[in-house]
């Protein structure tokens, strides 16, 4: 570990004058008190360039070995070996005592082992228990059981086995306590129902389902996961897959003809839950949406010929400036394909324009819950999450719409492995290797027009015609922009455009006029600006200074006072973040153009430099 990471640890953002000395000091006297005695089990401290290594042995720390049995315990489970799993998963929790590290005041790295180290206690928990259901020690299971779920009130796994441990001990009316109590609170506290696992096992036990009885199934909690699609394997409520070679049942039985139906429970037809309805998350199209349908057909045909050939899974990456569009085109054509994926269409904002992009795996988890997985079954890691997720894939027809990304790499691990999907990304970011980029330019003149209008009225458009087309002229044909105006226009019947126009024309106002709550450009310009360093970011402030458009590196290069080679490095970079617009110039070279409200954001942001 380094020395400053070791400093944070110890003292956060405001370590004192003399934190290194202290830090040696310490260091000093662990060797002397820890590693120089009889009795340490091989551990070793050493001083490393800027920091120290610890080398501990394997099997020595407690924590070691208590790692180690629980994923034994785990594959003797995944085996089918309930005795086994209950022996090991008994001896991993023998060396846990109270909480982990209580006496230490914990940083934020320790903060982070700490919850680890209760998460595995917790899963340790979860498979003892399930090991032991299996073995059929119901009734010794239900103390502690109640115990957990009063300290986990909101832990659904702990409750479905809790009320499957009280109804095969013939309490039949206090499994059903316990899910209307587990229901109230999660409805009082957190305004949710119960998720469709928990009310398939209610209704369960209101029917007396055999799938309840132990000698209709060993692992009867794993069948009320939902089906499949078309077919699958059924996983455990713990996230691992059934072992023997239980065959999916044929046909699904409703709790009532179960009820009718009932014999001795191993005659009684296998209980198969409905299956898991298909997600329609995508975001609402508008009614307005103008332009573009050169475009939406090339992409629709894009993605028929890829899936028609069945091609490696399209991704289509669309891209652009800020305010040109990306996120309603992209909405536009995953509702005109979306009857082409009947699995369902799903969708997520990736929040890439803020400073806390969401993190792939909380989008993994959102997916397979959609999907069907439930919340207590979802893999930690991220990497056992893509896994998961690309196997449910495999089987679907399904259409992801990836809104806002902040990178490639942010996407990578969203994407389906294989089975008749297709992904639509919009980010300003480069597009990821493989995809199909798609670059949105502005709407042209009479595009911009024609949309304009739609949002104003035609009487009023045609009032003064000459106005709109400076209006539109002043916002550069960006959608964003052209939306903040139009929305303001028409809150302020009575205002002449010819006077809006002269408003808009002031460059101290412009991003105020064409920006409103929900459809601020600045926002989208600062994002932008955000992702830049300090070089880059005064040179597109330089650069804007220009009158002329376009200019080339060479211009560049004498505005900014570098070198060309450097010139054109930052000129590709900005052209890379779509803040600069890569064109042609008239004696056939290299040029670049700045947007107009692009020029408007950078002159401002200089003026306060």
């Amino acid at each position: 570990m380094g020395i400053h990471e070791m400093i944070d640890e110890l003292w956060g953002s405001n370590p004192p004058a003399s934190a290194l000395a202290t830090l040696q000091s310490y260091i000093y006297k662990i060797r002397k008190n820890v590693f120089e005695v009889d009795g340490n089990g091989g551990a070793s401290l050493h001083t490393k360039p800027n920091g120290y290594r610890l080398d501990i042995p394997e099997g020595v720390l407690d924590v070691h070995r208590f790692d180690a049995l629980i994923d034994r315990g785990h594959k003797a489970l995944d085996d089918g070996d309930a005795q086994a799993a209950a022996g090991l998963l008994t001896d991993a929790l023998t060396f846990w005592r109270g909480a982990p590290l209580a006496d230490v005041e914990a940083g934020g790295r320790l903060g982070v082992q700490i919850t680890r180290f209760r998460e595995r206690w917790k899963r340790a928990v979860e498979l003892r228990l399930e090991a032991e259901l299996r073995l059929g020690r119901h009734r010794e299971l239900i103390s502690e059981l109640k115990t957990l779920c009063s300290t986990h009130p909101f832990d659904e796994a702990l409750h479905v086995k809790l009320m499957i441990a009280l109804y095969r001990s013939g309490r039949r009316h206090e499994a059903l306590e316990v899910y209307q109590t587990f229901r109230r609170a999660m409805i009082d506290e957190l305004g949710l129902e119960p998720s469709p696992l928990l009310a398939r096992l209610h209704s369960a036990v209101l029917t007396a389902g055999p799938e309840l009885h132990t000698e209709a199934d060993d692992h009867p909690e794993l069948e009320l996961r939902p089906a499949r699609h078309p077919t699958g394997d059924i996983r455990a409520g713990s996230g691992h897959k059934l072992g023997g070679d239980e065959e999916p049942p044929e046909a699904a039985v409703t709790g009532a003809d179960s009820a009718a139906t009932a014999g001795p429970p191993s005659a009684a037809p296998p209980y198969r839950s409905p299956s898991v309805p298909s997600p329609a998350q995508l975001p609402p199209d508008i009614a307005d949406f103008t332009g573009r349908e050169d475009i939406l057909r090339r992409l629709e045909s894009r993605l028929a010929e890829c899936r028609a050939q069945n091609a490696p899974l399209p991704v289509l990456w669309i891209t652009g400036m800020p305010g040109v569009g990306k996120t309603t085109v992209a909405t536009r054509l995953a509702h005109r394909v979306s009857d082409r994926f009947p699995d369902g269409q799903l969708y997520v904002d990736l929040r890439g324009d803020s400073a806390d992009p969401v993190q792939p795996r909380a989008v993994l988890h959102r997916f397979l819950t959609a999907l069907g997985e439930h919340r207590s079954a979802l893999p930690c890691d991220i990497d056992e999450a893509g896994e998961l997720f690309r196997s449910l894939c495999a089987s679907r027809s399904l259409l992801f719409l990836l809104d806002g990304a902040a990178s490639a790499a942010q996407v990578k691990s969203l994407l389906p492995g294989s089975g008749d999907c297709a992904v639509i990304v919009t980010s300003l970011a480069h597009a990821l290797a493989g995809s199909e980029p798609v670059l949105l330019n502005p709407l042209p003149d009479d595009e911009a027009t024609r949309f304009l209008t739609s949002i104003i009225g035609i009487p009023r458009a045609c009032e003064d015609l000459a106005a709109v087309d400076r209006i539109v002229t002043l916002c550069g044909g960006l959608p964003l922009a052209l939306r903040a105006v139009g929305t303001r226009l028409s809150r302020l019947p009575d205002w002449p455009l010819d006077k809006f126009a002269e408003r808009l024309a002031d460059p101290r106002r412009r991003l105020d006029e064409s920006s409103l709550p929900g459809l601020d450009l600045r926002a989208s310009y600062d994002a932008g600006f955000r992702q830049l360093d300090d070089r880059d970011r005064l040179a597109m402030q330089l650069l804007a200074m220009r009158a002329a458009d376009p200019f080339t590196a060479e211009d560049a290069a004498a505005q900014l006072g570098c070198e060309l080679v450097s010139a054109e490095g930052v000129l590709a970079r900005l052209a890379e973040r779509h803040l600069l617009q890569a064109t042609g110039t008239q004696d056939g070279r290299l040029g670049y153009s700045v947007h107009e409200l692009a020029k408007v954001y950078a002159l401002q942001q200089l003026a306060g430099n």
